[in-house]
């Protein structure tokens, strides 16, 4: 059994590996899938970078979310491999999102007050940036996004998403840096 540090990086080196292969099914007009692909490894690494801040009590919902993220890369490849021309695979891509999304919110409410001020705020910032950069690739997959639950909508906040990859990078080492934090994503 591998612990929580192996399993990521298994997992960075399946986004990685994903990232290499292109996109089989190209989404016409629209570089989400892409994006998405590009962004996962650091979105993952940004949010291991936060479960490693917060303390041991975040551990239980910071391993759901890891196989969350596992089960995103899952659904981009199936999605990019498949041979079915319906949409059911991207209606499946879409709904781990979802769960991602989700999981990612309830990682927000499980956040333990008792740790410092300065780690809660990067951690509740770091994590607000990465629901609202999801939600907007997942809005740029599906024609007529889905609304935002009220929980999310709360956890995201006024944060604004990322527009690629580097822009996520720099907004959440900025988010780091500003709270006094030396965790940084490349």
């Amino acid at each position: 059994m591998s612990n929580r540090r192996e399993f990521v990086g298994h997992l960075a080196a399946g986004a990685a590996g994903a990232a290499m292969l292109g996109p089989v099914l190209a989404l016409e007009g629209c570089t989400a899938l892409t994006d998405l692909e590009d962004w996962i490894p650091v979105g993952l690494a940004a949010f291991d970078g936060v479960a490693a801040i917060v303390d041991a009590a975040f551990t239980a919902i910071a391993t759901t979310v890891d196989s969350l993220w596992a089960a995103v890369m899952n659904a981009i490849s199936i999605y990019q491999h498949t041979t079915d021309p319906t949409t059911t695979t991207l209606d499946k891509l879409i709904a781990t999102l979802d769960a991602l999304s989700g999981g990612l919110t309830q990682a927000v409410a499980a956040l333990p007050i008792s740790i410092p001020a300065a780690v809660l705020t990067a951690a509740r910032a770091g994590l607000a940036l990465l629901i609202a950069t999801l939600v907007s690739i997942r809005n740029r997959l599906q024609p007529t996004p889905a609304p935002v639950p009220a929980a999310m909508k709360a956890a995201i906040g006024t944060t604004a998403p990322a527009k690629s990859k580097k822009d996520f990078i720099s907004k959440f080492n900025a988010i780091m840096a500003a709270n006094g934090q030396t965790l940084r994503v490349r």
